[in-house]
């Protein structure tokens, strides 16, 4: 009985010794601040871009978060769809408000540095508060003057005993025709200047006995097809496929300890391989984006039966010194 009176005080003792605020924290934070149409050879401003015709235009984006079973609330939907068809003015957007979870979520502002609303600057390196946060935003169009985009998923645990997650996505696709009133075709890339940051911290002093696991990841993806009638009987024939999927805006990290934490941060331009476009054909542009993020602090089981073990054992001396 000694023994486990002391094991009980020992387990008591290290649970008081951490630190308030050891927790989780998982962030996956894409975004693209330009994605446009430039010679391919080049990588300079191509005029005979400007010559392509956009038939259509359609976007989708979701957010969400959850903690501890709690879906997170925003201003106005957590989906928006917007389809555009041309000669109509405008390119398709949307922008779906960051859906935040959690009891932090009344100072989440202040966690962001004054606005938690389309951030694409601040980034944490460790636990900041309880919540989970979502949010996306996509305008602009790549072949008529640029695209931007933004996925974040955050999500932090301050305090045992709880969970979060949040998750945030884009898709979006263009279908286009290289209508040229020459006959030269054209050789063009995609250039995209963006900034990715995914990162998972378990905290090393978390209380003895509790576990926390941080995950998170952001994709991006961009297919080219040539979505022409009968392509294959021209003389020109079907343009190959292009499929860009750079290392730079794909990553996925998993920590549930202190030695396996990580960060990936990267942020610059890059540029697809070149397509040859040509004229009187029909292309179709399809852009997947997503971030995601979970985290969990919670204590093992055995941890869990001997604090409750414990608790009852004081109990009972309290109740037979009374």
């Amino acid at each position: 009985m000694k023994i486990k009176h002391l094991l009980v005080a020992a387990a008591i003792s290290a649970l008081g010794a951490a630190p308030a605020f050891a927790g989780v924290a998982g962030m996956a934070d894409l975004s693209i601040s330009q994605l446009l149409v430039v010679d391919g050879t080049t990588h300079q401003f191509n005029p005979a871009a400007l010559q392509i015709t956009l038939l259509s235009d359609s976007r989708t984006g979701t957010a969400n978060s959850n903690f501890n079973g709690i879906e997170g609330s925003g201003l106005g939907a957590g989906s928006l769809t917007d389809n555009k068809l041309f000669p109509n003015a405008g390119s398709a957007a949307v922008d779906v408000k960051y859906r935040c979870a959690g009891p932090s979520c009344g100072g989440i502002n202040g966690i962001y540095g004054g606005s938690a609303e389309n951030n694409t600057a601040a980034n944490f390196m460790t636990n900041v508060g309880d919540f989970a946060l979502g949010d996306m935003n996509n305008t602009g169009n790549a072949l008529a003057g640029g695209a931007s985009g933004l996925t974040r998923a955050d999500a932090s645990i301050n305090t045992g005993g709880t969970q979060g997650g949040a998750n945030a996505t884009i898709h979006n696709g263009v279908s286009a025709r290289a209508d040229f009133q020459v006959l030269a075709n054209v050789n063009l890339a995609l250039a995209l200047t963006y900034d990715t940051f995914v990162r998972v911290f378990v905290d090393p002093l978390l209380p003895a006995g509790t576990t926390g696991v941080a995950t998170a990841g952001v994709t991006w993806s961009l297919t080219l097809r040539d979505t022409t009638a009968n392509c294959a009987a021209l003389p020109t024939g079907c343009t190959t496929t292009l499929t860009w999927s750079p290392d730079e805006l794909n990553s996925s990290l998993v920590s549930t300890k202190g030695s396996e934490n990580a960060v990936f941060d990267s942020f610059g331009t890059i540029f697809s391989d070149s397509r040859t476009l040509y004229a009187g054909h029909t292309y179709s542009i399809g852009i997947d984006q997503a971030s995601n993020s979970t985290v969990t602090q919670v204590p093992e089981p055995g941890s869990l039966l001997l604090l409750g073990v414990g608790l009852a054992a004081l109990a009972a001396r309290r109740r037979r010194q009374a």
